[in-house]
């Protein structure tokens, strides 16, 4: 199954009964988040593959040394190219035992806002918790507003993957107050000057763990 858009090539080695699903999906929120990127289209077409098992893990063991049960997409900055488990595999080999075509489409977008934000900065050291906050966040993914008392921040952005649980709760968190509390300018200044990113962001942690306190207090 293939099919060819203005700025994604999405296919599939399997045959999919939700595969117009997914790309009336991408094509609904493709421009909300080029947008954010200040992108009028990407300037080259990004591959999306919908895959099998076997195939999907062969690729992320190739990656990662072995296969984790919570990844069902990953997105290669390099070659522009999305690859995510299909849902029944999702459901048979992963923890998303309830994996949906409008949760795995929020997903596809997750990845979509990785090759957006690839295009407009490619540093990644010490990023990865600001580019994944991003990523759930535009992806409408919303994740609930975790306490940060317990996140240990300097590991979070040093081994993002090693963290273990609660890296994406706490990423989206800290992203959420961001996105929420920050000017459009300085926000933009964020995604583009990884140095400025790198130097503030001890304050911004800092700023959002009091905000989320606050909030929590002000609910209870």
């Amino acid at each position: 199954m293939k099919q060819e858009l203005d700025n994604f090539i999405i296919e599939s080695d399997i045959n999919l009964d939700y595969f117009n699903e997914i790309i009336d999906y991408i094509l609904e929120n493709e421009k909300r988040i080029l947008d954010f990127f200040s992108l009028k289209e990407l300037p080259e077409k990004c591959n999306i593959i919908i895959m099998s098992y076997n195939s999907f893990k062969d690729y992320i063991t190739k990656n990662y040394g072995k296969i984790y049960d919570y990844i069902r997409g990953m997105t290669d900055g390099r070659t522009k190219t999305i690859r995510v488990l299909n849902i029944e595999d999702q459901r048979r080999y992963t923890i998303h035992k309830h994996s949906t075509v409008h949760s795995t489409a929020k997903m596809i977008m997750h990845e979509i806002v990785h090759i957006c934000n690839a295009y407009v900065n490619d540093d990644y050291e010490q990023t990865v918790w600001f580019r994944e906050g991003l990523a759930t966040n535009l992806s409408g993914q919303n994740y609930d507003l975790v306490s940060l008392d317990d996140c240990d921040f300097e590991l979070l952005k040093n081994d993002f993957i090693g963290f273990g649980k609660g890296n994406y709760e706490f990423s989206y968190t800290i992203v959420y107050y961001i996105l929420n509390n920050y000017e459009k300018d300085e926000i933009e200044k964020l995604v583009l000057d990884s140095r400025y990113l790198k130097a503030n962001s001890k304050r911004i942690f800092d700023d959002a763990k009091e905000f989320v306190s606050s909030v929590h207090k002000h609910i209870k």
